[in-house]
């Protein structure tokens, strides 16, 4: 997985943690705060997946035999 990936990730859970909706200028701006360059598209497909799956069920469903919240987010 690549530093954006990954950072965009980890943005996607605390955004999902406080319970803020995802969007992809949330993910820009948690990423920016922390220091990550990112390329510009990440954050709008982590938002564009995350809008019609739940970051919750992504996690609850690791190793659960279907399919992982890592490899849903590396599909894209």
């Amino acid at each position: 997985m690549s530093n954006s990936e990954l950072a965009c990730t980890y943005a996607a859970l605390i955004l999902a943690d406080d319970e803020i909706p995802i969007t992809a200028d949330k993910i820009a701006t948690i990423v920016k705060a922390a220091g990550v360059t990112v390329e510009p598209y990440w954050p709008g497909l982590f938002a564009t997946l995350l809008a019609s799956k739940s970051i919750g069920d992504l996690v609850a469903n690791v190793g659960s035999g279907k399919k992982t919240a890592l490899l849903v987010f590396t599909q894209f």
